[in-house]
C-alpha cells in the first residue's frame, strides 16, 4: 500500500446529533474506528484474524482533534496513515474528510497488538509485521502532518 488509504464513504446518521446539531464528539470516534476496519484487513489484521480469538488489537490511544461541524446526512471517508511500527504496535493518523473534499477531524493513536490469553502486549505475526512495515516505508516518503504529535494547549 504506498498511498494513504481511505476507507469506503460512511453517512452521518441522525441518531449520532447531539442537542447543537452537529455530530456529538463520540460519533467523530465511531466514524474514525469503522474507517479502519478495511485496511486492518490489508495487513491481516481484520475481524478474520481477531475472531479466532487468539490475538486482536486494542487503542493504547487516540486524539482527535475537531475541525470542522457534521450533520445529518453528511457524507466522509476516513484516512489513514502509518507513522511508525514497532513488533508489538503502530502509531498512525487519520482524517475525516467531507465528500466536499474538506477535513472535519483529525485522529492519531497507538494500536497495540494483544495476545487474548493475558491479555497482553504481544509480537506480531511475522507476515502482518511484514505488511506493516512494506506499508510505513512507503508512507515514510509522504509529509507528516503538522498537527501530529502537537500538544494540546489553549492559545493566547
Amino acid at each position: 500500500m504506498s498511498d494513504i488509504f481511505l476507507s469506503p464513504e460512511m453517512e452521518v446518521k441522525p441518531e449520532w446529533i447531539d442537542q447543537n446539531g452537529h455530530l456529538n464528539m463520540a460519533y467523530y470516534g465511531v466514524l474514525f474506528d469503522t474507517g479502519v476496519d478495511e485496511v486492518a484487513k490489508t495487513f491481516g489484521l481484520g475481524w478474520d484474524y481477531t475472531s479466532k480469538g487468539t490475538h486482536t488489537t486494542y487503542s493504547a490511544e487516540f486524539r482527535i482533534r475537531y475541525v470542522r461541524e457534521l450533520h445529518v446526512g453528511d457524507k466522509v471517508r476516513a484516512s489513514f496513515r502509518l507513522l511508525d511500527v514497532g513488533p508489538k504496535a503502530h502509531h498512525f493518523c487519520q482524517e475525516l474528510i467531507h465528500e466536499d473534499g474538506w477535513i472535519a477531524a483529525t485522529g492519531e493513536g497507538i494500536s497495540l497488538h494483544i495476545d487474548q490469553s493475558g491479555p497482553r502486549v504481544a509480537p506480531y505475526p511475522p507476515e502482518v509485521l511484514a505488511k506493516l512495515t512494506e506499508t510505513l516505508d512507503a508512507h515514510a516518503k509522504l509529509p507528516v502532518p503538522d498537527w501530529v504529535g502537537a500538544p494540546m494547549a489553549i492559545r493566547k
